[in-house]
């Protein structure tokens, strides 16, 4: 009878325990973009000579209530921002420009924002002759990610295009402030390097991208850490 009540007793505070347990929260899942395609040239649906008229197209994201769209003009740094309900909106820009765009997912019951990757596409401007290059992508190391590293030797890895194909070389910028990056490596005709840096150091680094006819385009800039 004693063991009876014992597992009686213990299987009270098991369902105890469960009932009164937090339920997991769902976090809203990164949008998937389709539309303006990724480094190509984007076609506007309505244009004059300084502006164009651009759709932007994602998937639905899981546990997802609303998006906010995000546009950067690479070469002014300039943002617009729309919050929407749907999975398109149209936004007009400037002609002749390279662009980066990106959503995040919101949720009515999650504080959780998810970001998705980021893409990016050019618009032709009138009697364009030359192409701006696309950001750099930085590969490695991952934005946040801490390094293993006892020396302190990490390599920087990242991805140029253009679409003239004439990419003269890269610049790196790198520092502990981003604020204040410095020049770190300048001509580099390959997109990756080696470095020697502090171990236990939090870094922010970010590519610049030249031309064969001097035009420029600047990466986001990521943060890694070093650790023994």
């Amino acid at each position: 009878m004693r063991k009876s009540l014992n597992i009686l007793v213990l299987n009270f505070a098991l369902l105890f325990c469960w009932s009164c347990s937090k339920p997991t929260i769902p976090e809203p899942g990164a949008a998937v973009l389709t539309s303006p395609e990724n480094k190509n040239t984007c076609i506007p649906m309505f244009t004059d000579e300084a502006t164009g008229v651009v759709n932007f197209k994602w998937q639905n994201s899981l546990n997802t209530d609303s998006y906010e769209l995000v546009v950067r003009n690479t070469v002014s740094r300039t943002e617009q921002k729309k919050a929407v309900d749907l999975t398109t909106i149209t936004l007009v820009l400037e002609r002749g420009y390279p662009y980066t765009w990106w959503v995040i997912s919101s949720s009515n019951i999650s504080a959780v924002k998810t970001k998705s990757e980021v893409w990016s596409f050019y618009i032709e401007g009138i009697e364009q002759q030359t192409h701006i290059p696309f950001p750099a992508q930085l590969k490695t190391p991952l934005e946040g990610q801490i390094v293993i590293s006892s020396s302190g030797q990490i390599n920087l890895e990242w991805l140029g295009s253009d679409l003239d194909n004439d990419i003269a070389y890269y610049q790196i910028y790198l520092g502990t402030n981003p604020n204040r990056l410095q020049l770190f490596q300048d001509n580099l005709s390959i997109p990756n390097y080696s470095v020697n840096l502090s171990v236990d150091e939090t870094y922010y680094w970010k590519i610049v991208t030249v031309d064969r006819n001097g035009n420029k385009s600047e990466s986001v800039i990521q943060t890694f850490r070093i650790s023994s």
